[in-house]
């Protein structure tokens, strides 16, 4: 029993050694995208479906500088560091999460090619793109992966009509200042639209 006691003391501590030495990993400052999925549900009101759709992104960054607190406006200025240049409004690191949209059509003069184009919006001014929030509480320099689910629901009818195949570009920005770093582009996979008739 004694020799037992002694053995399994001294595992017990090499255990410990060897779980401290753990090395965390080693990314770039640059985050690093994947995509994973889009989750697509549709929805009706006033004669008006909308194609909601959860876009999911893998992320690895090495410095965990990632998210932006949602925009403040007050008549002095905002103290948040993310209602500040470089990510006040109307500057192009505003949204840190860029979204492009492309549709299939026919390429011209064939009957049977079709290729993804970008999309033109109907509406001067507006875009899919967005901030999704912080990832941690704290300013602390450290390695981070996980996954972002970004939302939207402007794919509607209206604009849109069913068997319409989308997809989108993605890349997001980081806190990097004066200015951000930009992630690799991602494409999603083809989306059918369902829409009913």
């Amino acid at each position: 029993m004694r020799y037992l006691l002694k053995y399994s003391a001294a595992l017990l501590l090499c255990f410990v050694a060897l779980s401290s030495c753990r090395k965390e990993p080693s990314y770039p400052d640059e985050p690093q995208i994947e995509f994973e999925r889009v989750d697509v549900n549709y929805t009706t009101e006033f004669g008006i479906t909308t194609a909601n759709m959860t876009i999911v992104i893998s992320y690895k960054d090495g410095n965990g500088d990632l998210g932006l607190n949602p925009l403040v406006s007050t008549p002095g200025g905002s103290s948040d560091p993310d209602s500040q240049a470089p990510f006040n409004p109307g500057s192009p690191y505003e949204k840190n999460f860029i979204a492009e949209l492309f549709i299939k059509e026919p390429v011209f003069g064939s009957a049977t090619d079709s290729a993804f184009v970008r999309y033109q919006l109907p509406v001067q001014g507006f875009d899919f793109s967005g901030r999704f929030r912080r990832l941690t509480n704290d300013e602390r320099s450290e390695p981070l992966e996980g996954e972002i689910r970004y939302s939207l629901s402007s794919i509607t009818n209206e604009f849109f009509k069913p068997g319409d195949i989308i997809k989108f570009q993605i890349f997001i920005y980081d806190r990097n200042t004066p200015i951000p770093n930009k992630s690799n582009i991602v494409e999603t996979r083809p989306i059918k639209l369902t829409f009913k008739e």
